[in-house]
């Protein structure tokens, strides 16, 4: 099953990529630090960029991650146990019902500690923004963030959207043998 869709790509983005022909997940890069709290001033359908890797921003506390490698690039050095929210470069327009949910990156996340928190993370097919991954450090030594690195994946699905049905009692409800038993239950062989 194929369906269309439309992605822009933002000025410093890039357009999400499946790595091999059998995957599934779409890696998703860097395109900037972004504020969680305010939006651009500029453009009312992104945040607020924090970092764009070209210039040294001139809010002292983003400025202070800032480092130029000695190839010359501007980069966002974490420090451990910190988050920071990053814009992954692009504005979809799916059809209802589909959606994407972002996760974290496999190598990422056991080769270098880096990992996703707001995952899986749902963007919905009526969402006309730049979707943010809030990445976290869990090394306790610094990691580099450069633009366009592969942050994160991105998992295209189509969701069942169910009429529901209120019951006034729970007796109202099948039952079931597993019943209300959850956290481990069944068992672990």
């Amino acid at each position: 099953m194929q369906s269309r869709l439309k992605i822009y790509v933002l000025p410093g983005g890039k357009l999400p990529k499946r790595q091999t022909d059998g995957a599934i997940g779409y890696d998703v890069s860097l395109r900037a630090i972004i504020c969680p709290r305010e939006m651009d001033p500029h453009n009312s359908s992104l945040r607020k960029t924090l970092f764009d890797f070209e210039t040294i921003p001139t809010d002292p506390e983003i400025s202070r991650h800032i480092v130029k490698t000695e190839g010359g690039e501007l980069v966002y050095r974490m420090d451990p146990g910190e988050s920071v929210l990053v814009g992954i470069g692009f504005v979809t327009e799916m059809p209802y019902p589909m959606f994407y949910w972002v996760a974290p990156r496999s190598g990422l996340a056991s080769k270098y500690g880096i990992t996703v928190t707001n995952a899986p993370g749902t963007v919905d097919p009526d969402y006309r923004g730049e979707a943010g991954v809030l990445v976290y450090n869990r090394n306790k030594s610094k990691f580099d963030l450069h633009h366009n690195i592969r942050i994160a994946q991105i998992v295209f699905q189509t969701a069942l959207i169910p009429e529901i049905t209120e019951v006034t009692a729970y007796q109202d409800l099948d039952g079931t043998q597993r019943g209300a038993g959850g956290f481990g239950s069944t068992g672990t062989k």
